[in-house]
């Protein structure tokens, strides 16, 4: 550090024990002189710690005075700021006193910039000359100094070899002490050397040895090195890495220094410097080339324009100068050199020629590596296959120089392949491709070339592009894969074998996805948008024909789609995915080059059935394009596909499902009612569809329903719903609602499931009424003689009680057509004990047609059983004698029964005697049902036969 602005003349500054000095009044070592351009500051912190002298211990063991056995130190240390200082401090046998020894240094800070900043300064400070004294009454300022003051050099200068042969420094010490000096600059360790020397040589020594290892070091290493030539035992000190001791100094074992590299050349000590097994071309360089400094400065000059530009810290790395050794050796013709470190070598140059601008400031670099590449060519050509990691760096020198080199590359990637296919080189031959894929321009280029050539399409190109569409995940992947090669390169919409590929890897990830609606819907999809995009990119180059490729694609997805198509197995989610059938032109186009009839109708099959359930409110024309088979299919899939989620708003879809398939303009009402009857989650579904069907013009005429709809609907009630206008709930939401069109047909509906004799009583009201009233003045006279005989026996005083009166047969109304009771049969000998179940009817033709093959019994809270091995005896009367079997008149005779009223009660008669089993007035006919087994059936149990159900009343015991 300096006064004021920085100088470029060299300060001095002088050290010693006087009288006085500059910061001190009093005697003692202080500074006794100066140059006026150093800080007072500067002095104190930084000169003073090294104004230091410590003499040797075996000379002051024996109390010597002659001050010429004693060794200077010579010490030289770079600061942060740049500046050098370059000092000395020699040994005084008496001080201003004449009673004590002291010490006297001499000290240069030398400006940074100073001179030329030769690469060869070392020499002059090495042999810079210092004062051996001062005489305080010359005054406290020094001068500053243009030039440095150097010794008369040697007139006989040994060989660096000789030199290191005197100090007993062979070739492996030297390489490891130039290691140490080279990893101590770019580190943290520090080194001693003691070498085997009197102590008094030890100065001159050191300096010897000095010049040796500073030769040998780049520039960048020069700059930094700090040493001094004697200390009487190792110290760590802050700028230098090299320090000399003498003999004995560096005892073994001191954890001081055990991490540090020490030298102990008398005792043949080395620590911490093994170099055995690592290859170290710069150090093998710099031992051989000892007796040639020119041939090592010209080397030093080439490192130094390679690491121009590039980090600090890489310029003071051993690995860049192993680096640089080895291409410095190659340019000078060692082919034997890059054969051993391609890896290296070929990494090493790339990374050189990286940093912006390398191409122009290091062209001897470029030059090298352009050398190699011809190298690599010329051996591709014979046939030689590279390795990954070659091609790996070529393609990287291409981002940087592409336009020299690009034709060139191209066809050394091509002839690469060649050989790499033939040898079966995977690895070559993915890197190769991951080159061309990573790069546009250089893909562009490679096929073009590739193109050009139909053997080299044929064996490189599609194999390749076979092998990255197989690679992709999926349809979508695939797609953009495509999308990718053609803007590469856009002949690949005319080249037909790259169709016929796109068409095979499309068809085969649809395969995968089983050709299924939604995956075939996104592909279409996605076709028609890389057409769009491929259209605008086309308008900007020469015309080629991207819809013939995409149109292909699109034709070969839809006809796989159609051939595998299977109209059972959709679903409406998966039409709502179909986004296809709403492109009419391009269905318009598919379909018209659709050559097989069976793709062809299966197109106008989905087609119908998408706008069946997609269209809002889809008609009968939807149908016009099908026949009467297709339209069958169609309606089955449509009713297939709402069956379990039927809503109102699928009303128009259900009518098209159940439209005549050979007459369209009319409707199977009977079929349409019972889908709705066995899918609907509920009635109400029902109800609302009838108050639907009223505005409808498929179901209303000018004069009402369509008769045939009437009849289906009152069919629906009687045979499904025969409960349904008892609810008072039904009425009010949906009857009492309806339209006076649909209000007369629930009115019949409702007439026919009424009882026979409310059915009488509307067909005879007269007549009906004066029997009624006949009948009433019967049962008064009777009544009243009765009454007159009875008073006449009558003892007590109580009045005449009026007798009971029966309710006429006219009071019951509703009665069901069949009653259903249980009777059970005990065990006897030879037969065990069974359950039958007895059927009465009051239609004898009822009774006839009676035959049922299995019966469902749903007991109260408890799962149904099935029983199917069934027993029928029936009983149907003279009335159905031509429908039933004349029963034996010897399984007929006994006694028969009086009639019973409407519920049966328990009787003994046998079950195997027809005629004497009860029969309810009205119910004449029966079949008896014996289940095959005994059964528990408790009281309102459900029985179910087919869709009918009957609930049971009674359970009758037989015991045998």
């Amino acid at each position: 550090m300096r006064d004021f602005t920085p100088r470029r003349m060299i300060q001095q500054q002088m050290y010693a024990r006087e009288r006085r000095g500059i910061f001190r009044s009093t005697e003692g070592y202080d500074t006794v002189a100066r140059s006026n351009g150093l800080d007072p500051a500067f002095i104190k912190k930084t000169l003073h710690p090294f104004c230091i002298y410590d003499a040797p211990a075996e000379l002051t063991a024996r109390g010597e005075k002659n001050e010429a056995l004693y060794p200077e130190t010579m010490h030289l240390l770079h600061l942060e700021s740049g500046d050098v200082v370059l000092g000395r401090s020699v040994y005084q046998a008496a001080d201003f006193t004449g009673l004590r020894s002291a010490f006297f240094t001499h000290n240069y800070i030398i400006p940074a910039g100073y001179g030329s900043e030769s690469a060869n300064e070392y020499k002059s400070w090495l042999h810079a000359a210092f004062a051996d004294g001062y005489d305080i009454e010359n005054g406290t300022e020094l001068p500053e100094l243009a030039v440095l003051p150097v010794q008369a050099a040697s007139a006989v200068k040994p060989s660096n070899r000789s030199l290191l042969a005197l100090l007993n420094i062979g070739e492996k010490p030297f390489k490891q002490l130039l290691y140490a000096v080279m990893s101590a600059i770019s580190g943290k360790k520090k080194i001693y050397v003691a070498l085997d020397v009197p102590v008094a040589q030890l100065p001159d020594k050191a300096k010897q040895l000095l010049t040796v290892l500073y030769a040998s070091l780049p520039n960048a290493y020069r700059k930094q090195l700090g040493f001094i030539t004697y200390a009487k035992e190792p110290q760590s000190r802050k700028s230098v890495h090299l320090t000399f001791v003498e003999q004995g100094g560096l005892r073994q074992g001191d954890r001081s220094i055990e991490k540090d590299y020490t030298f102990d050349f008398a005792s043949g000590r080395l620590m911490n410097v093994e170099l055995d097994g690592t290859e170290q071309p710069f150090l093998d360089f710099a031992w051989d080339n000892l007796e040639q400094p020119e041939r090592t400065d010209r080397f030093f000059h080439f490192a130094g324009q390679m690491l121009a530009g590039m980090e600090p810290e890489r310029q003071t790395a051993a690995a860049s100068y192993h680096q640089l050794c080895v291409m410095y050796r190659i340019e000078e013709g060692d082919e034997t050199l890059y054969e051993t470190h391609k890896t290296a070598v070929l990494r090493g140059l790339l990374e050189y020629l990286q940093p912006t601008g390398a191409l122009h400031s290091k062209i001897r670099l470029n030059d090298l590596f352009l050398s190699r590449f011809d190298y690599e060519f010329d051996r591709v050509r014979q046939g030689i296959v590279p390795n990954a990691f070659i091609v790996d760096v070529f393609k990287d020198y291409y981002l940087i120089e592409n336009s020299n080199i690009e034709s060139k590359l191209v066809t050394y990637f091509i002839h690469a392949l060649n050989h790499a296919v033939k040898q079966n080189e995977q690895e070559t031959i993915d890197s190769v491709y991951a080159a061309i894929e990573g790069n546009p321009a250089l893909g562009r280029a490679f096929f073009a070339k590739l193109m050009a050539d139909s053997r080299l399409t044929s064996s490189l190109l599609i194999p390749f592009l076979e092998k990255k569409l197989e690679e992709a995940a999926g349809v979508k992947s695939m797609l953009e894969l495509i999308a990718h090669w053609v803007s590469v390169q856009t002949r690949l919409f005319d080249y037909e074998p790259f169709h016929d590929l796109a068409r095979r890897q499309l068809l085969s990830k649809l395969d995968r996805e089983r050709y299924s609606i939604p995956g075939v819907s996104k592909a279409l999809a996605q076709l028609r948008r890389l057409e769009e995009e491929a259209g605008l990119q086309i308008r900007k180059q020469p015309a080629h024909d991207y819809e013939d490729l995409y149109g292909e694609l699109e034709l070969a997805a839809y006809r796989a789609m159609l051939a595998e198509l299977q109209l059972d197995k959709l679903t409406k989610e998966q039409l709502g995915q179909a986004d296809f059938l709403s492109y009419k032109d391009r269905l318009q186009r598919w379909n018209g080059q659709l050559q097989d009839p069976r793709l062809k109708s299966a197109a106008f099959e989905l087609l119908a059935l998408y706008e069946s359930l997609m269209l809002p409110e889809p008609a009968s024309a939807l149908f016009s394009r099908l026949s009467a088979a297709e339209i069958d299919r169609v309606q089955q899939a449509v009713r297939q596909i709402l069956a379990g989620r039927l809503e109102l708003a699928d009303a128009p879809r259900i009518v098209l499902a159940f439209l005549h398939s050979s007459d369209l303009d009319s409707v199977d009402y009977e079929g349409l009612l019972s889908y709705l009857q066995r899918n609907a989650p509920n009635k109400e579904i029902v109800y609302q569809f009838l108050q639907w069907s009223e505005k409808h013009p498929d179901f209303i005429r000018p004069k009402g329903f369509v008769p045939a709809y009437s009849a289906a609907v009152i069919a629906y009630f009687k045979n499904h719903d025969r409960d349904a206008f008892k609810k008072r709930a039904n009425r009010k939401q949906f009857f009492d609602k309806a339209g006076p069109t649909l209000a007369a047909v629930y009115k019949q509906a409702e007439r026919e499931l009424s009882s026979p004799f409310a059915k009488f009583f509307r067909r005879n009201r007269k007549a009906t009424l004066i029997t009624t009233i006949a009948g009433l003045g019967v049962i008064f006279l009777v009544s009243g003689i009765m009454l007159s005989f009875s008073g006449k026996d009558a003892s007590n005083d109580e009045g005449a009680a009026l007798p009971e009166v029966s309710p006429t047969a006219q009071a019951v109304v509703n009665e069901p057509e069949t009653l259903v009771y249980a009777e059970e049969t005990a065990a006897s000998e030879g037969q065990e004990a069974a359950t039958s179940l007895v059927f009465l009817f009051k239609n004898a033709a009822s009774c006839a047609l009676f035959a049922p093959s299995s019966i469902s019994i749903e007991p109260p809270g408890v799962e149904a059983a099935e029983y199917t091995e069934l027993k029928l005896m029936p009983d149907c009367g003279t009335e159905a004698s031509d429908a039933s079997p004349t029963p034996d008149p010897e399984a007929t005779a006994g006694t028969t029964e009086p009639s019973t009223p409407a519920t049966v009660q328990p009787t003994e008669t046998p079950l195997a005697d027809p005629e004497a089993a009860p029969k309810p007035e009205g119910y004449a006919s029966r079949v008896a049902v014996d289940l095959g087994r005994q059964a528990d059936i408790p009281a309102d149990s459900i029985i179910r036969i087919g869709d009918d159900e009957y609930k049971l009343t009674t359970l009758q015991v037989i015991d045998k």
